[in-house]
């Protein structure tokens, strides 16, 4: 296997190391998972910190083969398809299991969806079961009701009177005398496995497919997961990062840590001691919040000293961010990755330059394109296209926004992402084509303002955005967060003014005012929705200063 990225000049084009793939095109998520639990059948592969409760390899087959019985005789075929609107618990792995094996593609949403949003989304895939918590119950009911193919409900993280639960499913008498593993027939890698949704920053998310021999390639890695690995992640299944980190601990037989419980700096130190977790996914905000919590430096590199791997991702991590976290464990153990829903990892910047995307991965192309897509050589900045090593079956019932995802010959992935590869195969992302806008004639791309406003004593968050004028098509304006301490008390708009006039050129600095906000519009899988921040700062009537 080659090691080394390389780029090909004549078309314009970077290549990661190349390797084989550890599965042919007919192997299924489910049969390898069942495989590898039957060789880890005595290790403990899931622990719930909330109830204590673990499962070993052998008890994980044995509750997922019952599971996937009982789809059978309540007549789920290849290509139903399972709603899942719940968080991490004990049950929801040998759902996902059993799903997989009957060739029943999943499509977990988050369980804090409003019921809008629950059902436009159900209302495109069209779920013959429904598993959600007792929290979000009356959401999902709601919506169900209102289906154009109502589904069954079922609970998997408690019960409620006249309510069907997991328990339903595991205690069934001839599912329990019959639980066997047995695959679902004319089912191969190239069938869709999940239906993940998109980020959904310029409006509601779209059905993203990713089929079994795709995620297989993702998730199994011997060289990164060994018997030994503890996993975390606090990302639902809604995240694509919760359904890599779950698949991961599945492929490769290895521990992975649960809980109900939200993220906060405290709990996660007290989940890395407890547990002595070594493999550690974290979105963005989180690794913000680390990097910003107050206790000693010395104290908390203790506190991660059992972290091996720690990955951010989901966003861009800023440059401040990075610098505390390589004094914090080190470059060679924080991790910056990129990638997208559709396709997985493309890049990770493993003790590369701060402030990149770092370098393609194992077996990823990449290649930029201009607006007459044409390739861009080194160091040219245009959009982002990353080819597609399977049959992707694109976007769930919506042609037309898998065409307009997709190059011409239907090869490369267009990933909106504005940047440019440097001579040695880094990646820089500069910003998403959608946030870009004009100051008399001047391209703003505001990731670069926000990088230096985000450097101040007393910035938790920062998103620079557009107000339009009608001189100079639009002013350049920042919406930000306070930390809650003295220096964000302390905190001023000229603050702000000065070190974006101290670092960056006139066509760049804030003419459109500042606001402070208590909050920032997001998504539920916390992207920043800048398109939304004019309107709110409008609504909530705060005063530029």
């Amino acid at each position: 296997m080659s090691c080394e990225v390389h780029y090909d000049a004549a078309s314009r084009t970077w290549f990661g190391p190349r390797g084989k793939d550890f599965y042919g095109p007919e192997m299924t998520l489910g049969e390898v998972i069942m495989r590898v639990l039957q060789i880890y059948a005595d290790q403990v592969i899931q622990t719930c910190d909330t109830t204590g409760q673990e499962l070993t390899g052998a008890q994980l087959a044995q509750l997922s083969a019952r599971i996937a019985q009982a789809f059978k005789r309540l007549g789920l075929r290849r290509g139903d398809v399972v709603g899942i609107s719940a968080n991490n618990s004990t049950y929801l792995t040998s759902v996902i299991i059993a799903a997989l094996l009957r060739g029943v593609p999943i499509n977990p949403l988050h369980p804090e969806f409003t019921e809008e949003t629950v059902k436009y989304m159900y209302d495109i895939t069209e779920p013959k079961l429904i598993f959600c918590d007792i929290e979000n119950y009356h959401v999902i009911k709601s919506v169900n009701g209102r289906l154009r193919n109502p589904a069954r409900i079922y609970l998997v993280n408690g019960k409620l009177e006249g309510v069907l639960d997991i328990s339903v499913l595991l205690n069934d008498d001839d599912c329990i005398a019959a639980a066997a593993y047995v695959p679902c027939p004319k089912l191969h890698g190239d069938h869709t496995a999940f239906i993940v949704c998109s980020s959904g920053t310029t409006g509601m998310p779209k059905g993203v497919t990713r089929s079994h021999r795709s995620l297989l390639c993702n998730c199994k890695n011997p060289n990164t997961y060994t018997r030994d690995s503890v996993l975390l992640s606090f990302s639902p299944l809604y995240w694509i990062s919760g359904t890599i980190i779950l698949l991961a601990s599945l492929l490769n037989g290895c521990r992975r840590i649960i809980t109900s419980r939200p993220y906060s700096v405290e709990y996660l130190l007290q989940l890395v001691a407890s547990h002595k977790v070594t493999f550690l996914f974290l979105a963005s905000h989180q690794i913000a919040l680390l990097s910003k919590h107050d206790s000693d430096v010395m104290e908390l590199r203790a506190q991660l000293q059992s972290i091996r791997v720690l990955i951010g991702a989901g966003s861009k991590v800023c440059k401040a961010v990075s610098r505390r976290m390589y004094e914090l464990i080190g470059n060679q153990r924080f991790v910056v990755g990129y990638g997208l829903s559709e396709m997985g990892g493309l890049t990770k910047n493993m003790g590369g330059p701060v402030g990149c995307e770092g370098k393609v991965m194992r077996n990823v192309e990449l290649r930029v394109l201009d607006k007459l897509k044409m390739p861009l050589g080194i160091n040219e900045v245009g959009i982002i296209y990353a080819r597609l090593r399977f049959k992707w079956e694109g976007y769930y019932r919506n042609p037309e926004a898998t065409r307009r995802a997709l190059s011409s010959d239907g090869l490369w992935f267009r990933t909106g992402d504005i940047g440019y590869l440097d001579s040695e195969g880094y990646l820089y992302i500069q910003t998403r084509d959608t946030d870009v806008f004009k100051f008399n004639n001047f391209q703003i791309y505001p990731e670069q303002i926000e990088e230096f406003i985000l450097r101040l004593p007393g910035v938790s968050e920062a998103c620079v955005f557009g107000i339009p004028d009608e001189v100079s098509t639009n002013l350049t304006a920042c919406a930000v967060v306070r930390t809650k301490s003295p220096e964000g008390e302390r905190l001023a708009a000229d603050h702000i003014r000065s070190i974006v006039e101290r670092n960056l050129s006139g066509a760049y600095h804030i003419r459109g005012g500042v606001y402070f906000i208590d909050s920032l519009p997001k998504t539920p899988n916390d992207k920043l929705q800048r398109r939304k921040v004019l309107a709110l700062v409008k609504q909530l009537e705060i005063e530029a200063q």
